[in-house]
């Protein structure tokens, strides 16, 4: 009987002790893995210090064309109307389109009532140098993106790219037809080189038929072609630098690709608070 009571004692002991052990392990909590952090690219000293010499060059800059930005009136988004009013104010940006971590300024000034004109400027460890552009106005305007009040008016998307060291633009405007363009640059050894044109042209024919014409660097394709080119290149856009929407376009859906507040263009006053950054 007394080996029988041991007996029942140890399983009794036993079980109890696995039972602690069970639920001990149960409380244990699976080390969690470590959430990996996106590393921030590393900025070297000498990166920095362009930065702040860019920066400095590019307040200069602006400080010197104050009176032409501030006349940019009209910049609006989608919907809003100007008529009689001052638009959204937010005609300067920076973002680095070559990935040398040193970002490229843009800014529009007016000088005449009505058309503004779109300047691209870049650091080349130096000085701060405007960047000329092709495929705008030929022979007007010196050649710059014009965002014009006149007839149906302009509307405009400057964007960065996802694709490397990718710029883009893209604008409309019309009177008896309607003209949709983009214009897709890559920036390389401080220049920006025209790569690829698109347009599209529509309107009415001499008989009085809807006419819709693609081109792509100055060749007619068919429709089908072009609108799907149209949409892979908004597809492509990575970041709104500065914008502006003379009248509804929601035929266009670059528009719903972005967020207006978050577009990297800003106001005068915020590019100098930005730019006297040290």
């Amino acid at each position: 009987m007394n080996t029988k009571m041991k007996l029942r004692s140890a399983i009794a002991i036993l079980l109890s002790a696995l039972l602690i052990l069970s639920i001990a392990g149960c409380s244990k909590k699976s080390p969690k893995k470590e959430e990996k952090k996106a590393s921030k690219p590393k900025v070297t000293e000498k990166q920095e210090k362009n930065r702040k010499a860019a920066y400095s060059a590019y307040k200069t800059i602006i400080e010197q064309n104050a009176t032409a930005i501030k006349a940019y009136s009209w910049q609006t988004v989608p919907g809003k109307d100007t008529y009689n009013a001052r638009g959204i104010d937010r005609p300067i940006a920076l973002c680095d389109i070559d990935g040398d971590k040193i970002p490229e300024l843009f800014f529009f000034t007016s000088q005449n009532q009505g058309i503004a004109s779109l300047h691209i400027y870049t650091f080349n460890g130096k000085e701060a140098v405007e960047l000329s552009y092709d495929g705008f106005n030929e022979g007007a305007y010196s050649g710059k993106l014009a965002d014009q009040q006149a007839a149906a008016g302009t509307s405009y998307v400057v964007y960065k790219g996802k694709e490397s060291n990718t710029l883009y633009i893209y604008d409309s405007n019309g009177d008896d037809y309607m003209q949709y363009n983009i214009h897709r640059y890559v920036m390389k050894n401080s220049k920006l080189e025209l790569v690829e044109t698109l347009s599209n042209r529509v309107g009415q024919d001499d008989s009085g038929n809807t006419s819709d014409i693609y081109k792509r660097n100055g060749k007619t394709v068919p429709n089908a072609q072009g609108g799907k080119s149209f949409t892979s290149s908004f597809a492509q856009l990575d970041k709104a630098i500065i914008f502006s929407a003379n009248r509804e376009e929601n035929n266009v859906s670059i528009w719903k690709k972005f967020s207006f507040d978050g577009a990297l263009c800003i106001s005068y006053d915020q590019a100098i608070a930005k730019l006297s950054e040290k």
